[in-house]
């Protein structure tokens, strides 16, 4: 107990210099600021003109899409918040930005996490819940604590799901020297899948999301049990849940390979 609180006040005092760092630079937020919601508005409106430029997706109806992009746009965001430093562990391989991390007592990982807290990523939370009460709103969504409780279960679960995948890419540069152009095909096929129901494609390329790349359980899945959707794919039990679940699976599976990749890690020397 006396760890967790070490490592919770380190994680607060070092959220609050990068925070004060940030407002350094008053006009790259304000940048943020009108840049993340912007491009996430034109996600908004793309959608908008698919469904109703040419079909519905199925059981899908408008509200319902809205409904599922918002959600993946939240954990989204959470997930740049803790996870950027991820997408650059490439660079910190090549250039020896392990060493100073590795003579401190404190975990590698967290400290690298932490080292630079993006709250610049809450800028892309705010499109995110936007969208997602305009989703529950037009989709009919029943509001009730048991379904407040298992949208907060997908977000955490989503969110380690993403970080999970960043990890394991990002770890990759330890082994290859380089890892920013899987992660940049990982980000680009996480922001395309969350836009449509995954049932719009062959089962071929479904089951690659459910068992393989689990893209399907960052909004999808979960989306549909709460919209009483039936999916291509029948789990056992609650789909929010296993959202969870394969978040928490994915997340040890990155930190296994990130911990093997930092028991081959050489300094670069100076």
């Amino acid at each position: 107990m006396r760890k967790v609180k070490r490592y919770l006040s380190l994680g607060f005092y070092l959220l609050k210099l990068n925070i004060r760092s940030g407002f350094q630079y008053p006009a790259y937020l304000i940048g943020w600021l009108i840049s993340n919601p912007f491009q996430f508005l034109c996600g908004f409106i793309t959608i908008n003109v698919v469904i109703s430029k040419f079909q519905p997706f199925g059981e899908w109806n408008i509200g319902q899409v809205v409904f599922l992009y918002g959600l993946g746009i939240i954990s989204h965001g959470l997930s740049v918040v803790f996870f950027i430093q991820t997408w650059y562990m490439g660079n910190a391989v090549t250039e020896g930005g392990f060493d100073r991390l590795l003579v401190r007592p404190v975990n590698v990982f967290f400290q690298f996490c932490l080292d630079y807290f993006n709250f610049i990523g809450f800028t892309d939370l705010i499109p995110g819940v936007i969208i997602f009460v305009y989703g529950c709103i037009t989709s009919n969504f029943q509001v009730s604590f048991i379904n407040i409780i298992k949208i907060i279960i997908v977000i955490i679960g989503a969110t380690l799901i993403r970080g999970g995948i960043y990890t394991i890419t990002g770890s990759l540069a330890f082994w290859t020297k380089r890892g920013g152009e899987l992660t940049g095909i990982c980000l680009n096929m996480f922001d395309q899948s969350v836009k449509y129901p995954m049932s719009i494609y062959p089962e071929v390329i479904q089951g690659m999301f459910t068992f393989m790349i689990p893209i399907g359980f960052l909004s999808f899945y979960p989306a549909s049990e709460l919209l009483n959707i039936q999916t291509g794919f029948t789990l056992p039990g609650s789909l929010c849940l296993w959202t969870l679940i394969v978040g928490i699976g994915v997340y040890l599976i990155g930190m296994v390979i990130f911990n093997s990749g930092m028991a081959r890690y050489e300094s670069s020397g100076s």
